[in-house]
């Protein structure tokens, strides 16, 4: 069957309503227990509307978790700060907690969190390297070996562990703690360690 390809309005209605039953429907059952069936019922639509806008359901798992990351992309456009990565993410998911906890449960079912963890790890690099050089640390691990990856890469994917890690906690603990307390301690943590909490009131 042919899928739509212009969208009016309505369409992208259909669309985002979709992404939300499924993402309701993830957080409920798990990815792999969720039907087309399930989708259709939940949504008010019958098969042939879902067809004409998705090849399945991988397709609008797909499509949905892209939506999220572009959403995010063109929220940071509109951020400042020193670190406008971390701060607008944490902001980003407690405008859209019911859509992170779905795409954390689902994990493992296809590239939803990499897809997240690469955008979050390429928006950390260009922040850490000016740091690390203006704290005199080597640009490489192991400078002595040629054709290692800089340092600034290894780190960012050490962060954004640790970002999606605590994210996930502070979704699922229903968010006892701001998007900025959360900023804050998560760059607390990054760049001062476990002793700085000491000093926190």
């Amino acid at each position: 069957m042919a899928r739509l390809t212009n969208l009016t309005e309505r369409g992208h209605e259909t669309q985002r309503h979709l992404r939300d039953v499924l993402m309701n429907l993830i957080r409920e059952k798990g990815y792999e227990r969720v039907s087309i069936k399930d989708i259709t019922e939940r949504a008010g639509i019958d098969r042939t509307t879902f067809y004409l806008h998705f090849k399945d359901k991988d397709d609008l798992f797909e499509k949905s978790r892209q939506g999220i990351i572009d959403e995010l992309i063109e929220f940071r456009s509109r951020e400042t700060g020193p670190f406008p990565g971390v701060s607008l993410t944490f902001k980003h998911m407690a405008a859209n907690a019911d859509l992170y906890l779905a795409l954390f449960r689902a994990e493992g079912i296809a590239t939803e969190s990499l897809a997240l963890q690469e955008y979050i790890a390429r928006s950390l690099v260009p922040i850490l390297e000016p740091l690390l050089r203006e704290r005199g640390i080597g640009s490489a691990v192991g400078t002595e070996h040629a054709g290692r990856e800089p340092l600034a890469e290894p780190l960012a994917r050490y962060l954004t562990g640790a970002l999606c890690g605590l994210s996930r906690w502070w979704l699922e603990a229903g968010m006892p703690k701001s998007p900025e307390q959360m900023s804050e301690l998560f760059l607390t943590l990054a760049t001062h360690g476990i002793e700085s909490l000491k000093a926190a009131p």
